[in-house]
């Protein structure tokens, strides 16, 4: 028998976040105040992740990967050369808004034996070429 996803959804950071030039770890998970975003399933099919961000210029790049821990040590995906993106500026809320976004398209699967990690939650580990904030993300999934 084939199992279909049931359930659709996407989880998000609890408040903005600032980026710099080294690596920031986010813990991704449901917002309590946002009925539509959840926690991130034990067992899912993580699609894509969006970021919008705050003070950014049109040459700013952004890196990301996720990882199972609050370290960032133990990647669920990988720093790779599509991990990096140019932001795209936003025309309608202004010059320095933009965002980027990404596709996973892998598997997750929680895992008890990781230290530092949660049931529900995933880490985006990110760095960008300037300061930068991160005003919201969706990691979007199916389970």
């Amino acid at each position: 028998m084939i199992r279909q996803f049931t359930k659709f959804g996407y989880s998000t950071i609890l408040t903005s976040a600032s980026l710099t030039t080294s690596y920031s770890v986010i813990p991704l998970t449901g917002l309590a105040s946002n009925k539509k975003s959840t926690s991130v399933p034990d067992d899912c099919f993580l699609d894509s992740i969006e970021l919008e961000l705050s003070s950014v210029a049109s040459s700013d790049t952004v890196t990301i990967f996720l990882a199972r821990d609050s370290a960032g040590k133990v990647p669920v995906t990988i720093e790779a050369a599509d991990a990096t993106q140019t932001v795209t500026m936003s025309a309608a809320a202004g010059s320095t808004t933009g965002g980027v976004s990404y596709t996973i398209g892998k598997d997750y699967h929680f895992d008890t034996t990781v230290s530092n990690t949660t049931s529900g939650t995933l880490y985006l580990v990110a760095k960008a070429s300037a300061a930068t904030t991160v005003e919201n993300v969706h990691l979007n999934w199916r389970s």
